[in-house]
């Protein structure tokens, strides 16, 4: 019987598959970064361009992943962008990074666990704040929502350091244990 009769011909590639996306763990991240980001940016372009099925699509896609609220959300030619200015910035922050990371990335220690942590703090408290506004309506980010006001920019400015965080406390560590188990990988096969 042959080994692809079997099943341990598609094992095979499967595992080939597996070490090269572990070994290019950071080309599969920003593709997949890219995807996620510049989708919701194709929702309003679908409408604009007469595609309004597809646009609802793209949209709907993002709907459990984003509260989509439109005051909180950039417009292109009239339609909302499927995701809010946070995500916009983190994303954005993140793909950047990982581009970014991948011409360091020999260089680059990652910056200590609690750093990272200092970094997503704004991001919890700014958030949480709009949160609670939602739910509590106390007026306390009654500022607008506009862009250039001020809860705009801590949203874009709090998705920013919540994906430096990722960046500097997890990019390096992740690279260099993955390095690590694909050069042990190697050797024990």
């Amino acid at each position: 019987m042959s080994h692809t009769a079997n099943g341990s011909g598609w094992l095979a590639i499967f595992e080939r598959g597996v070490r090269w996306g572990l070994r290019h763990w950071l080309r599969v991240v920003n593709l997949l970064l890219l995807v996620y980001a510049g989708l919701p940016w194709l929702s309003p372009l679908a409408f604009a361009a007469g595609y309004p099925l597809l646009g609802r699509i793209l949209f709907w896609i993002y709907t459990p992943l984003c509260h989509q609220i439109s005051d909180r959300s950039f417009f292109v030619y009239g339609y909302q962008v499927a995701f809010c200015h946070r995500d916009v910035a983190l994303y954005t922050t993140l793909l950047a990074g990982g581009l970014a990371f991948g011409f360091v990335r020999e260089r680059l220690q990652p910056i200590p666990f609690w750093a990272g942590g200092l970094l997503t703090i704004p991001i919890l408290l700014d958030g949480g704040s709009h949160m609670l506004e939602d739910v509590i309506q106390l007026g306390l980010r009654s500022g607008g929502n506009d862009i250039g006001t001020p809860n705009f920019w801590l949203r874009i400015i709090t998705g920013i350091l919540f994906g430096l965080a990722v960046v500097l406390t997890a990019y390096p560590r992740l690279d260099r244990d993955l390095r690590r188990s694909s050069f042990n990988g190697a050797a024990a096969l």
